[in-house]
């Protein structure tokens, strides 16, 4: 097969299969889907109607059809189509021919429950045509088509739906809802982001809510994930706010804006919808299980990409093809777990010298039995990793860590703490489901509550 490692996409080169900005961004990308659930939940069947006649339909080969579990695959795309030149430059950007993507993923849903599998943009993949490359290069050369044929080929996984999600979109759902207020303690100034706040109560319209969301010069990645977090929380409560469900016009216009920002695939209906729409009113809780396929960094024909560990993926994917993926531990399988019952191997992922042995003494304090301590590879927050099978344990554990997630890897024996540098190894457990900074510590900007008199 012929190799073509350089698919003509700028960015950071690949670094291994573990360290990811993936979650903020697909929270960002999943927004869309978020409004789409809240705004058919509250119009019903004529909304989901209006919503779906919105979208851009485009048309797409290789898919199945099936119906449970149903299997959507996500893109995220940067596309200017459909944008005025004044949109354009009310939010810092140029007309550009095309469409891209660097992110990707397959969700799996069925009734409620629903699993994210990412798929990283330098993955090392056979594409459709034949050649060797980066995953997204399937996208560049032959569109969605050749991208479901692709993700599909490589995992065995039966693709039924495809959404593509505009990010430039997400400025319209804004607007649409009003603006969404916010809370800072301090000026927001990031001109690379192109945002500049003053302190205080904040109403965002969409240009500066697109700033908001990104602005990471101000402190790090951390803070703009928390300032990610908050803003969709707000949100959220805009759009099921009484302003906007009794509000017809209103309704519809967000309707609208979420389904403009969202291409699909012919096949998709009301019911595939309503379903998607029916996961998504959870998605922007904790409650999501996110995987993505096991790789290691290497460099082939002078790029760095990412070769999927098949090994480990198979396991992972197996689980996506049978729907044993959604099989999320209930509250009662997490009750029925002791401490004692969860052996731990701590890895300290932060370089903080001593945080390992910290983490022992606190979570044997707990009644958690820490097997062995070590040093892992750098990650950026803490991570409960977990061979597929072991959610319930797993929760146990995050939940005695405030802020931490839980990652399944295929090929894991057992349970393993990575400690990121957001580990909080303090106070009585069990941690609160919405974790305060404790009095004193210093909240990332723009990550604190609305006050009421906003």
């Amino acid at each position: 097969a012929e190799t073509a490692p350089d698919d003509g996409f700028s960015g950071p080169p690949a670094r291994g299969g573990r360290r990811s900005r993936t979650g903020s961004v697909l929270r960002l990308l999943l927004t869309g889907a978020l409004v789409l659930g809240v705004v058919a939940a509250a119009g019903g069947t004529a909304l989901a109607f209006y919503t779906s006649a919105q979208m851009r339909r485009e048309d797409v080969t290789g898919l199945a059809g099936g119906v449970a579990p149903l299997n959507v695959l996500v893109v995220g795309s940067d596309s200017r189509e459909g944008f005025t030149p004044e949109e354009l430059q009310a939010i810092g950007t140029e007309a550009v021919e095309g469409r891209r993507t660097d992110t990707m993923f397959l969700l799996s849903i069925s009734g409620g429950r629903a699993a994210m599998l990412s798929f990283p943009r330098d993955l090392f993949v056979t594409r459709c045509d034949g050649t060797q490359g980066r995953i997204n290069g399937a996208y560049a050369s032959g569109g969605p088509s050749c991208l479901v044929q692709t993700v599909s080929t490589l995992s065995g996984i039966e693709i039924d739906h495809y959404v593509e999600v505009n990010l430039l979109g997400f400025t319209r759902i804004v607007d649409a809802v009003g603006g969404v207020p916010i809370f800072l303690d301090e000026p927001l100034v990031d001109r690379f982001a192109g945002v500049d706040l003053a302190a205080g109560c904040q109403v965002l319209d969409g240009r500066t809510a697109l700033g908001f969301v990104r602005a990471r010069h101000v402190d790090n990645d951390l803070g703009r994930i928390a300032r990610q977090q908050r803003f969709l929380k707000e949100l959220a409560g805009e759009v099921i706010s009484a302003h906007t469900l009794v509000n017809v016009p209103r309704l519809f216009r967000v309707a609208g804006a979420a389904g403009a920002s969202v291409t699909a695939d012919r096949t998709l209906g009301i019911v595939d919808l309503l379903r998607l729409a029916r996961a998504a009113r959870g998605l922007a809780g904790a409650g999501l299980a996110t995987y993505t396929v096991p790789a290691n960094g290497a460099s082939i024909g002078g790029a760095a990409v990412l070769v999927p560990d098949l090994a480990q993926a198979e396991t992972i994917f197996g689980q996506f093809r049978d729907g044993s993926i959604l099989r999320v531990p209930t509250a009662e399988e997490v009750a029925a777990l002791q401490p004692g019952d969860v052996p731990v191997a701590v890895r300290n992922g932060a370089g903080v010298e001593g945080l390992a042995a910290e983490a022992q003494a606190f979570l044997s304090a707990r009644g958690f039995r820490v097997t062995d301590i070590g040093n892992a590879e750098g990650v950026e927050r803490t991570v409960v990793r977990h061979a597929p099978g072991q959610e319930a344990a797993a929760r146990l554990l995050v939940d005695a860590l405030p802020g931490a997630a839980a990652e399944a890897v295929g090929g894991l024996d057992g349970v393993v703490l990575v400690l990121g540098p957001d580990a909080r190894l303090a106070g009585p457990p069990p941690a609160p489901p919405t974790p305060q900074p404790e009095p004193g510590a210093e909240a990332p900007v723009g990550s604190a509550p609305v006050p009421a008199e906003c």
